[in-house]
């Protein structure tokens, strides 16, 4: 049975770039998103998912239907001005082939997760909305009736999409029979680790892990001892990128799958996928707290880390210092390691140092997804749309790279070089929009054969007897939202090192068991149960 998951698996992939756009442009010129208006709404409220759906047509007098889609992205790269011109050439685009129009919301990673909430807990009428398992979290919105059901909307609005992606795929964002967002064919294969700087690896004698799985491993604690080593000679320096909360880069190194997301409590382990725990009280988790905990005091992660961790801007500014040393991302893999060359603007392709094996998992699928809003006005445009980002080379890219011979420049037939000083220098994630594999890449800094290397990459992942399997939170979705509500509270000062862990755990885990986290460990063990035919 693995045998045959894993072909099956091998047959599509996706990478997990971390991209960019707007909330403010360059020099603190206001975004598309604040100068635009909103999509007009009706005083309708959210209908149950299975109930059927009004849609609005576009009217007969050439007025085109605005479309909304909310992505995260980088805040540095574009200006208001950028944003209109290539605007106003995908729209062009968009009225011939499906009539209507796009007006992206792209705020930065650190705010996504908010303005989402917000969004949703006003039931704002939008159509399209990237979420995933580790921001803007999938399972929990879906559970919570804010993303509309797309079964009778796919087969005629995204046939090429249908056609293309693994029914596992769909299986992963399904929830009781309803499909609740359309996949990313993207890398579902991952593991954790960090990339080191070729130059620095070699001067501290750090062997490279190997992408095979399982091979030239390091520990976490092992990575702290190369860290201990750096400091010594470089006293000023923070070897540790520090590029967010390092607990959710860590799933695979800790023997945990995820089954709703890092805010909710419940993972079983891979060494026993039968059996739900809540990794808030286990031992690794207590570990991590006192390395970081420890890591600030030694100087290995920034001394306001908690907070470091929320300022995009400078992270992005320190990563381009000639005194950074490590890049870290969802998953290390060869195509990743050509982001953090360019990212970091290293001269040579960086050092893997990989910290766990390499699993095919759910979370591989959920980690970029595309959902349609609860009260979209448009949901088969919206479908459409979405169909249209996966199947159309030039529109996608156009979204990506903005306009040719002004923000970017075509070498090959996959090929581009950005034009950094433009006013829409790549803004958005290629990992985030419906088909990866028909992106273009940057010259100098991936490679032509990229998504070639990346199909190798996820061919030995170990499959998770859990694969497609997806918690259905609808019976536990105001224990779920607590208990979020209480991880989020705790997140930066406890998991980014601010606090003792000693003290501060019990009292979170304290306040979470008042929450109801027993009560959803226990529906996800039933669930599990089920799905294993238990």
């Amino acid at each position: 049975m693995k045998g045959k998951l894993k072909r099956a698996l091998s047959a599509a992939l996706v990478i997990t770039l971390l991209g960019s756009t707007l909330l403010t442009g360059c020099g603190g010129s206001p975004t598309a998103g604040n100068t635009s208006s909103e999509t007009s709404a009706s005083d309708s409220s959210a209908a149950d998912s299975s109930e059927a759906v009004e849609v609005k047509t576009p009217a007969d007098d050439g007025v085109y239907p605005t479309l909304t889609w909310y992505m995260p992205g980088d805040p540095t790269v574009i200006t208001s001005e950028g944003y209109e011109a290539v605007s106003k050439v995908l729209n062009d685009y968009l009225e011939e082939k499906i009539g209507c129009h796009l007006e992206l919301k792209i705020y930065a990673f650190s705010e996504y997760d908010q303005k989402c909430s917000t969004v949703i807990s006003a039931g704002e009428h939008y159509d399209l909305m990237f979420t995933c398992d580790w921001i803007n979290n999938f399972s929990t919105n879906a559970g919570s009736n804010a993303y509309l059901s797309l079964n009778d909307l796919l087969a005629a609005n995204a046939p090429e999409a249908m056609a293309d992606i693994p029914e596992y795929m769909w299986q992963a964002t399904t929830i009781n029979g309803n499909i609740y967002a359309m996949p990313a064919l993207q890398v579902y294969a991952k593991n954790d680790g960090v990339f080191m700087r070729k130059d620095i690896a070699e001067e501290f004698g750090v062997k490279g892990s190997s992408y095979d799985n399982g091979v030239d491993k390091y520990t976490l604690e092992e990575l702290g001892d190369i860290y201990a080593q750096i400091k010594v000679k470089y006293p000023d320096v923070i070897p540790d990128d520090c590029g967010g909360v390092f607990w959710t880069y860590l799933d695979e190194a800790n023997d945990f799958n995820y089954l709703s997301g890092f805010d909710v409590p419940g993972v079983v382990r891979f060494t026993d996928e039968g059996t739900v725990i809540n990794q808030f009280k286990s031992d690794e988790f207590m570990n991590y707290c006192k390395t970081v905990y420890d890591w600030v005091k030694r100087g290995y992660l920034q001394p306001d880390f908690a907070s470091y961790v929320t300022q995009t801007d400078q992270l992005a500014l320190d990563r381009m210092s000639p005194d950074h040393m490590t890049y870290r991302a969802g998953f290390t893999a060869p195509n990743v390691a050509a982001m953090a060359k360019t990212i970091c603007g290293w001269e040579e392709e960086p050092v893997p140092i990989i910290l766990s094996d390499k699993y095919a998992v759910t979370s591989g699928v959920t980690q970029s997804l595309t959902a349609i809003g609860i009260n979209s006005d448009y949901p088969d445009l919206a479908v459409k749309l979405y169909n249209l980002a996966y199947s159309d080379e030039w529109f996608v890219n156009t979204m990506i790279y903005g306009i040719e011979d002004v923000n970017y420049t075509k070498n090959s037939d996959t090929e581009v070089t950005v034009n950094k000083e433009s006013n829409y220098a790549a803004p958005l994630a290629t990992f985030a929009i419906a088909n990866q594999f028909i992106t273009w890449v940057q010259q100098g800094a991936s490679e032509p054969d990229q998504w070639e290397k990346a199909k190798a990459f996820c061919e030995d992942a170990t499959p998770s007897e859990l694969f497609g399997y997806i918690f259905d939170s609808s019976s536990v979705q105001n224990e779920v939202a607590n208990c979020a509500a209480i991880y989020t509270e705790y997140r930066y000062p406890l998991l980014c090192g601010a606090v003792d862990p000693e003290t501060t755990i019990p009292q979170m885990l304290d306040r979470m068991e008042k929450a109801g986290a027993d009560k959803i460990i226990e529906e996800m063990q039933k669930q599990i149960d089920e799905f294993l035919g238990k």
